[in-house]
């Protein structure tokens, strides 16, 4: 009965933490622990990237990026869902003008289910891994440029 309850308890704990520490596939809105997630590539093994590092198509993210897409992002875009679900996610790796060195990120996650002029979307943009110069939902900077995108998605890539 002992081991039981100690079982039950430690299981309970477990799913606090879980619960606590939220879902994590996706990209956390709070700055620190986004840092941390990006910083462990996690979206790197549980999302669909673009096959190499390119050009970027505006240079806005410096010359070279590679973008990232959650599950649920890329089941959108082949299902040709629009909008986007909630959940729904992107990241997008800086590299300025090298190709190897990862040097800052995007960030794009769909908080509600509607867009509401960008205000369904939290953005994160750091250039120097460190610092965040845009962050929140609707974030202005970002929304600028992003309002022309489907769903506020600017990037051409398509996962298969």
């Amino acid at each position: 009965m002992t081991t039981r309850l100690v079982l039950a308890a430690a299981a309970a704990l477990l799913c606090a933490a879980v619960a606590a520490a939220g879902d994590p596939v996706l990209p956390p809105t709070k700055t620190r622990a986004l840092f941390r997630w990006l910083e462990s590539g996690l979206y790197r093994t549980t999302w669909v990237g673009e096959p190499a590092v390119h050009a970027s198509a505006t240079n806005v993210h410096g010359l070279n990026v590679r973008t990232w897409y959650s599950p649920i992002l890329a089941e959108d875009l082949a299902a040709g869902t629009v909008p986007f679900r909630r959940k729904a996610g992107m990241v997008k790796e800086l590299y300025f003008g090298g190709t190897d060195v990862i040097v800052g990120w995007s960030v794009m996650r769909k908080v509600r289910s509607r867009s509401a002029a960008g205000r369904g979307w939290f953005f994160f943009e750091t250039l120097d891994g460190e610092r965040p110069i845009a962050r929140g939902r609707g974030a202005g900077i970002c929304v600028g440029c992003h309002a022309d995108g489907t769903d506020f998605l600017l990037s051409a890539f398509r996962p298969e």
